[in-house]
């Protein structure tokens, strides 16, 4: 496996969707409520295709080829969600990961591992301190994993009209 990571094309608008499409269907499968449909309809497929379509304009979204093939894509950028983040969280002083997504044909490959430590470089080389992510509240499988790829749990804030709220870094 020869991986590589390149900044998403407009182009890759359908690939991204595609994989965002394939990990909520299998996130529904194992009876996860992350990333579904809510009432409100904050997690429509269009609000997910428009909030994707915004990161590749700005250059944030990546894209992860074997070879390539298509196998993963990792938001990466300056964006420290207020409903969040505080102002004594020092936001400025981190990079966040969001939509980070390997397809199901490579999961459990360590290919997530390596994103973060892909991140955890660009968020080094950028001066910053930490590398922050958000996870879905009611995902204490997605939680292990992070702590497991040495993040800690900050706290979690937990909004009615938000799924995620789990708030975790690590030091770069």
């Amino acid at each position: 496996m020869s991986l590589t990571i390149r900044t998403a094309l407009p182009s890759d608008l359908d690939t991204v969707t595609a994989m965002h499409r394939e990990a909520s269907a299998w996130l529904a499968q194992k009876g996860s409520d992350q990333w579904q449909p809510m009432q409100t309809g904050r997690l429509s497929i269009d609000h997910v295709r428009s909030g994707i379509a915004r990161s590749i304009a700005k250059g944030e979204c990546f894209i992860v080829l074997d070879d390539q093939e298509p196998i993963g894509t990792i938001t990466l950028d300056s964006f420290a969600d207020p409903e969040f983040w505080t102002d004594e969280d020092d936001p400025g002083s981190a990079l966040y990961v969001h939509r980070m997504i390997v397809k199901r044909s490579h999961a459990g490959r360590g290919i997530g591992g390596q994103l973060l430590h892909w991140a955890n470089d660009r968020a080094k080389k950028a001066g910053r301190r930490w590398l922050r992510l958000d996870a879905w509240r009611t995902n204490p499988t997605l939680h292990e994993y992070y702590r497991s790829q040495g993040f800690e749990q900050v706290r979690v804030v937990d909004l009615p009209h938000r799924g995620s709220g789990a708030l975790f870094q690590r030091a770069v």
